[in-house]
């Protein structure tokens, strides 16, 4: 019914029944407001009463009203009692409501009116702009949401935009000349306003868009008297405003906010959208946003809060040619000989733990070729005559590397002078010959450059060569930048071995930290900790390796449900031309197995727009039907504890959910054969929320625990079960 508006509501201190309001604009019959009452009561029952709201100008008087024998007879025969349930309401250029044009409508009754057709609008049409749990905004004012107010999805009707403009009337005052907004989108609604208002001294206000935050990047020629007025569109914290009245002389009563949530005391609003607003807002710094923490895809509301596409939800299998020559090149030298380490120190002095641990001296060790062959060409062509300094890093592998280097010199390393970083002074160095650098491992780059600093002070005509047995920058382009950045004036940067890995800072949080989390309570230590009853032996044993920080790399998944360590069976799809024979087979353990999916995981995020797992605009999952493809509990173990959290969201799409509910199933009913040696880590997926399903689907999870399960994994169900409790 595109002729007038109508909604219900309780009125003030009677939430019994709802009344039924009916707005229209412009004059129209008694006929279509007849048939529009008929419409509401045969969708929502009876009302309490029935308010017919209008302009003064096209307002049908109460008399008109009961003497029209049809309306009145159509009146009574689906609401009753047309002289004491209807109530006619006029709306005066001031915004007030008065009843049957004489008695002014008390202040809760009109605000009742007001905000809930308000509410009813906001609802119907989607006001909110929600993220789903693969990606997330950063508003204007930088900070990030996860969901975000768009006032101009409101303003579609004629006549509910002239509804919404009776609350800005009492704001407009004959001598206001110029209307400033945030968004040319609300424009449609201050015109309406305008024009219902319409007794302006001097004429009809403009009205300019000043674009939101973009009026502090470049300066905006505000007209700041008082015949000046701002409507802000909409807020979620008053940022805006504060910002306005901080760098502008407007007044408080200048500025007004038309659709808000959290609005401080000392600003004034219209619409309060609170209570369409389910499980609330979150909107943080970017630095304290955990949709960030999780992975969730980043989308900027920029101008007139334009969102270029909706997202969309993909799932991508994993294949074999993921895993590249480069790849399979690195893992055939060095995968099951010890090399690939995990959550392991470089050095025993060292504090901090590397998520991915390379042992160059076990590298060095084994003279595997063609790593072996590579260093010895290095080693002749760049330890020069003029060497006069090798700074060694002081850890492991840089020690097993320095080893190297004193064995190729033979007599000659006495002559040289041997420092490492904290050793070297510039005062030292001044003017001297070429510098060799030697490292194990980089992750990042930064030691090299603050190293590449202090030697600034060598001879113009020497060099510095910086020797590196293995990078793992993240990518390429972190790779060339660095090259860049060292190689300035003729030096050398030169990496045997390249393996990209993910960068997993200190503190970046990993799967295994959220498995801490969620265990630590349980633990008689934590003295805010609940109990919620005694842990299993196993999950006793794996909280107190969580907690010693353990580098153990047979033991980075839990258990199979007989308390075994999950292993790789024969068959491995990305191993399959590396050409093992049975003795390396029998080598492998957990580290090599989750390195070589994050590596897989990593060159798929560090792919091309749509070829991987990186997207802009589009929410990319792994496809629940890799877990079938590779079943191997170790591999479905490591996919697991590979994947962002973002990339196992299957509740962005039921279907999805569904497809991975199925595998899960699987797994769970086959808790005691190979089929489900990985039934313990899918439940810690769960229980951690790194992998998410609808909770219908979660609640049918649920529902295969059995009495001859053991001890740990009714545990980990009666942990799912308290998760549905909390998500209702």
């Amino acid at each position: 019914m595109t002729d007038c508006f109508a909604f219900r509501f309780y009125e003030p201190d009677d939430e019994s029944r709802r009344s039924l309001v009916i707005f229209f604009s412009s004059r129209i019959s008694l006929d279509v407001i007849a048939k529009s009452i008929k419409n509401d009561v045969s969708e929502h029952l009876v009302p309490k009463n029935v308010y017919l709201m209008s302009f003064e100008d096209f307002s049908i008087s109460r008399e008109e009203y009961l003497v029209d024998s049809s309306f009145a007879c159509e009146f009574n025969s689906y609401v009753g009692e047309i002289e004491n349930r209807l109530k006619c309401v006029c709306v005066d250029r001031s915004g007030a409501l008065n009843i049957c044009g004489e008695n002014r409508v008390e202040g809760a009754l009109s605000e009742a009116i007001l905000q809930s057709g308000m509410i009813s609008l906001f609802k119907k049409h989607s006001g909110l702009v929600v993220s789903n749990h693969g990606y997330h905004f950063v508003k204007p004012s930088g900070e990030h949401c996860d969901k975000f107010i768009r006032a101009s999805n409101l303003l579609v009707s004629s006549v509910e935009v002239n509804f919404l403009a009776v609350s800005l009337l009492p704001y407009m005052q004959r001598d206001l000349r110029r209307v400033y907004v945030d968004t040319s989108s609300i424009s449609f609604l201050i015109s309406i306003v305008i024009q219902q208002f319409c007794e302006f001294d001097e004429g009809l206000p403009s009205i300019e868009s000043f674009e939101s935050y973009d009026v502090f990047k470049e300066r905006f020629d505000f007209v700041e008297d008082r015949s000046s007025l701002i409507f802000v569109s909409a807020t979620t914290s008053g940022t805006l405003v504060r910002n306005l009245l901080n760098k502008t002389s407007f007044s408080r009563e200048q500025i007004v906010t038309l659709f808000y949530i959290n609005l401080p005391s000392d600003q004034q609003g219209i619409f309060d959208v609170e209570k369409a607003i389910e499980r609330g807002l979150v909107s943080r710094k970017a630095s304290e946003c955990e949709f960030c923490k999780r992975g969730s895809k980043l989308i900027r509301i920029a101008g007139d809060q334009f969102l270029p596409e909706n997202p969309k939800h993909e799932l991508l299998v994993i294949k074999k040619d993921h895993f590249d020559k480069d790849r399979q090149a690195f893992f055939r030298q060095f995968a099951a000989t010890g090399v690939l380490g995990w959550n392991t120190a470089a050095s025993p002095t060292e504090d901090t733990k590397e998520h991915f641990f390379l042992a160059v001296d076990k590298v060095l060790a084994l003279e595997a070729k063609p790593f072996s062959d590579c260093l010895q060409k290095r080693i002749k062509r760049h330890l020069s005559r003029d060497t006069a300094t090798i700074i060694v890093f002081d850890d492991t592998g840089s020690r097993a590397l320095e080893t190297k280097i004193r064995d190729n010199l033979g007599d000659d390393a006495d002559t040289i002078t041997w420092l490492t970083p904290k050793e070297l002074k510039e005062e030292k160095l001044d003017g001297s010959g070429s510098v060799l650098v030697l490292v194990g491992a980089i992750t990042s780059g930064r030691s090299l450059l603050a190293v590449s600093r202090k030697l600034r002070c060598i001879n113009t005509l020497s060099t510095i060569t910086y020797l590196v047995a293995f990078s793992k920058l993240p990518n390429d382009d972190a790779f060339s930048q660095l090259k860049k950045d060292l190689t300035q004036g003729g030096h050398e940067f030169v990496v045997l071995t390249h393996c990209s890995v993910p960068r997993i800072k200190e503190y970046s949080k990993t799967a295994w930290h959220w498995e801490e989390e969620l265990l630590h309570p349980f633990g008689e230590d934590d003295p805010l900790g609940d109990g919620g009853g005694s842990l299993p032996d196993v999950f006793i044993q794996r909280r107190n390796q969580l907690l010693a920080n353990s580098n153990d790399p047979q033991k980075l998944f839990l258990p199979s449900s007989d308390g075994q360590p999950l292993k790789l069976r024969r068959t491995f799809a990305f191993w399959s031309d590396l050409g093992f024979d049975e003795n390396r087979l029998s080598k492998v353990n957990q580290a090599d197995v989750y390195w070589t999916i994050q590596s897989v995981l990593h060159d798929l995020r560090n792919a091309s727009e749509n070829k991987g797992l990186t997207t802009t605009y589009h929410t990319t999952l792994i496809s629940p039907a890799n877990f079938d493809r590779y079943n191997d509990g170790v591999i479905q173990a490591s996919l697991l504890r590979a994947a962002h959290p973002v990339e196992m969201d299957y509740r962005v799409d039921s279907v999805f959910s569904r497809q991975m509910t199925d595998v899960i199933s699987s797994v769970l009913k086959n808790w005691d054969n190979a089929q489900g040696e990985a039934a313990l880590e899918f439940l810690m997926a769960l229980w951690t929320e790194r992998l998410c399903i609808d909770d219908v689907h979660l609640r049918e999870i649920g529902s295969l625990k059995r009495d001859e399960m053991n001890d740990a994994l009714k545990f980990m169900f009666v942990r799912i079960s308290e998760r549905l409790e909390e998500n209702a």
